[in-house]
């Protein structure tokens, strides 16, 4: 069945066209950026699609483009209009709101309009400035510190117990029989085996050149491996970027009201991601225990999330009460 959304936007000489018959040039960005580069979101995000869901984003986003634009009275792309222009036999109504809403939540050019409508614009929306902002941001001088801000903030607010944050050696953690926690840095990942490992059971032995004399008042607590702390941290700073950048007014007049007034809600909920993801990364207590083998003893908090209720350190050591530890 040939739909709306099989429109071969991706020939030139086709979208040149339709282009020319719209009245709308500028629209050429908006089209490779998200329907029909090799490199543009609905691609990306059709990489997995197969059988009838094949292309599913770039026929979306194509009927989204004729939906909203030329001589209709209202130039938005409803979601019945949608369903109706891609409906086919092995495609339900529900893959196609779907996509919709996936696609608008990654376009740079594509908009949600009221309940159920979408809208493709020549302007990009906010979130190519925070796209842009993003790319742009210093891993030394911007990221790697915000990252050991928040995790420390996190971990010391309600905190019972001394904390020791990120010690570059073992000499960094006193040798005293008070029990403390050991704050790893976010760049040291725990993968269970390896020279994290290896430097930790050194560290528990001995203090610079001195043997540890309490090795088993230390609770050293290391972040799982992956990206998604970095990445919450780097959402998180490119949307303050931009909203100062919109107070300043260094963004011109880009961007819609609407737009303008959802940024300090995305700044907060971007902030609070990056906290609640302090939670969840750091979930690994590593302590003392002459029962192993090479006398460590690992202990998975599991996935966590920010609670007014609870804190970091009363986790760990509800945590080790649980274990008789």
């Amino acid at each position: 069945i040939i739909t709306l959304g099989s429109a071969p936007l991706e020939v030139p000489e086709f979208r040149a066209v339709v282009l020319g018959q719209l009245g709308e040039s500028k629209l050429i960005s908006a089209i490779e950026t998200d329907i029909a580069a090799q490199y543009s979101h609905a691609r990306a995000l059709d990489a997995d699609t197969k059988g009838p869901l094949r292309d599913i984003h770039r026929r979306v986003a194509t009927a989204i483009l004729f939906e909203s634009s030329g001589g209709q009275v209202d130039k938005v792309a409803h979601l019945p209009e949608l369903r109706f222009a891609l409906g086919e036999p092995e495609i339900d109504t529900t893959s196609i709101d779907n996509a919709a809403y996936t696609l608008e939540a990654k376009a740079f050019f594509i908009s949600a309009v009221g309940s159920d409508g979408y809208k493709i614009y020549h302007k990009a929306t906010i979130r190519k400035a925070v796209s842009d902002r993003r790319t742009s941001l210093d891993e030394a001088t911007e990221i790697k510190p915000t990252m050991r801000s928040i995790v420390r903030k996190e971990w010391e607010r309600g905190a019972t117990i001394p904390i020791e944050p990120f010690p570059e050696d073992g000499a960094a953690v006193a040798d005293s029989p008070r029990f403390t926690l050991a704050l790893m840095d976010p760049d040291t990942e725990w993968t269970g085996t390896g020279p994290v490992r290896e430097r930790i059971v050194d560290w528990c032995k001995v203090r610079g050149k001195s043997p540890r004399l309490y090795p088993g008042s230390i609770v050293w607590c290391f972040k799982k491996p992956g990206r998604d702390m970095r990445e919450k941290v780097e959402v998180m700073l490119a949307w303050k970027k931009v909203s100062k950048d919109v107070a300043d007014g260094v963004l011109g007049t880009d961007y819609d009201r609407p737009e303008r007034a959802e940024i300090q809600g995305k700044v907060s909920g971007a902030e609070e991601d990056a906290k609640d993801e302090v939670w969840a990364s750091y979930r690994f207590v590593v302590l003392t225990d002459s029962k192993e083998a090479d006398g460590l003893k690992v202990v998975d908090l599991g996935a966590g999330h920010s609670s007014a209720q609870e804190t970091l350190c009363g986790r760990v050591i509800q945590a080790l009460k649980s274990s008789a530890l």
